[in-house]
């Protein structure tokens, strides 16, 4: 293939990454969204399964999200009581989340679902290819990161 034709769609790599990211995206939130659940909300969620009553910043390093939409995603999943927000009793500046009993709930129904459908999803790789495309899509994002 000359070089002008793969930079042209449909045989574009970066076309067709947004085709397959669409699709499991799709899949992902379908799965989630039974149980009231969205992208964002399962972010906070396996933040919180992890360490419970981090402070927001932390937990917005780790989905890399900007501070204003994590709040909202918190209020909203304050209001569908999944998670409550306190301030640190040692630096009032910073807001601490904590899980609720429905939010530890989640984690029973909602973690062996997601493990299925990610098992299914890259059931066409190996193990070895599996962790060599992990690793090639974190080498890329740290690229692409150097652009933006």
């Amino acid at each position: 293939m000359a070089k002008t034709e793969s930079v042209l769609t449909p045989a574009n790599l970066p076309y067709r990454m947004r085709l397959l990211t669409q699709a499991m995206t799709r899949g992902f939130q379908d799965l989630i969204e039974k149980h009231g659940v969205t992208p964002l909300h399962w972010g906070v969620l396996s933040c919180l399964w992890k360490e419970d009553g981090q402070a927001t910043q932390a937990i917005a390093r780790q989905l890399e999200q900007l501070g204003g939409t994590l709040t909202v995603g918190i209020d909203v999943m304050e209001k569908r009581g999944l998670v409550r927000r306190r301030r640190d009793h040692e630096d009032g500046r910073v807001s601490r989340v904590w899980l609720t009993k429905r939010g530890r709930q989640l984690e029973v129904a909602l973690v062996p679902e997601v493990e299925r459908f990610v098992e299914q999803l890259f059931s066409c790789f190996s193990a070895r290819e599996y962790a060599e495309f992990s690793e090639l899509v974190d080498r890329l994002r740290r690229h692409v990161g150097r652009f933006a």
